[in-house]
């Protein structure tokens, strides 16, 4: 499959580098684990407009396209079911037998979190009936549904909102807000690209729980994160956090989707011991903010001075504005 997949919304920059890393990377990933008439109808789309694919066990395949959900045919895409792919509950676990080298017990403690990532950063989340054993869950077993998340690297899309979060000698701590699917952890991705990467030497902790932000295969990021940046990835913020600011003295740790009291908790203590906080949430706006469980005392103690607020609503990455730790905008959004 030699077209390449790339950011569909309001990210236009290319680079070399970065369609370099599309050719190579995602199509392997891809033919690797699809079925053959999946491949075949995706030959069939524009594949810089696609993001996700949706099976189901049953069900019609859908893809995010063009910013959309429609249905994959074996001629290209539809508005309705009828006439679309449709898989089955063997083909789903074939995909993810394939994505695991056959060897499901290896990632198992990855698919009972929910997801399991790929070579470059490609995301599957997994539903299906779950195994209880002790109180916690031992597998996923008759998988019914899996969503393949397309990685996007843009390189410059954080050009817009870099400058609002330096002072000139020193990172704030900023809190990208977007509900999912709008663009923040590829905003995130390369704010720590950026401040990895200038004159004035930065540390740039990376702590990528589920692996997204740089992708890490074999012990190398997939993904441009600047030069200055380590990487602790497939643990707990809580652990990557501590041992990261005992161990790595970072200036900067860039984590995303925080969700939930120890999440905020390794925040607070991050900020509280100096160091400078990127991180992502899912919230529909800034004002939701405090509905979100942990996150009261985060914005009690004012532990982010600068929050970015992305949607959807003229594409993924629209920028709605930029807000000081008071909430007050600092910059407005892109107009409609």
């Amino acid at each position: 499959m030699r077209d390449r997949f790339l950011y569909c919304g309001k990210f236009k920059v290319i680079p070399k580098k970065v369609l370099e890393y599309i050719i190579r990377m995602v199509p392997y990933v891809l033919e690797k684990i699809l079925p053959v008439s999946v491949l075949s109808a995706l030959r069939n789309l524009r594949s810089d407009k696609l993001c996700e694919l949706r099976l189901r066990s049953g069900g019609a395949v859908s893809v995010s396209y063009c910013g959309r959900y429609s249905y994959l045919t074996s001629g290209g895409i539809a508005d309705k079911p009828e006439g679309a792919l449709k898989l089955t509950e063997d083909d789903l676990k074939q995909i993810m037998l394939r994505a695991c080298d056959k060897s499901l017990y290896a990632v198992n403690d990855r698919i009972c979190k929910g997801y399991l990532t790929l070579d470059g950063g490609v995301r599957i989340g997994v539903a299906g009936e779950t195994v209880f054993e002790g109180g916690a869950i031992k597998t996923v077993k008759n998988f019914t549904a899996l969503n393949i998340r397309i990685p996007h690297e843009v390189i410059g899309c954080a050009n817009k909102v870099e400058p609002y979060l330096f002072n000139g000698t020193r990172y704030k701590s900023t809190l990208i807000v977007s509900p999912p699917g709008a663009g923040k952890t590829t905003m995130l991705r390369d704010l720590a690209r950026i401040a990895a990467s200038r004159v004035e030497h930065n540390n740039v902790l990376i702590a990528d729980e589920r692996e997204e932000i740089a992708a890490v295969s074999n012990g190398k990021p997939s993904l441009n994160v600047g030069f200055n940046s380590d990487v602790i990835s497939g643990c707990t913020k809580e652990y990557a956090f501590m041992h990261g600011i005992r161990a790595l003295k970072p200036d900067i740790i860039v984590t995303d989707e925080l969700c939930g009291k120890d999440d905020a908790d390794a925040v607070e203590n991050a900020v509280a011991s100096g160091v400078c906080v990127f991180a992502s949430v899912h919230a529909d706006c800034c004002a939701r903010l405090a509905e979100k469980r942990g996150f009261e005392r985060l914005l009690k103690n004012k532990s982010f001075e600068r929050f970015v607020e992305l949607s959807e609503r003229s594409g993924a990455g629209t920028l709605e504005g930029i807000f000081n730790q008071d909430f007050s905008p600092i910059r407005r959004g892109e107009p409609q």
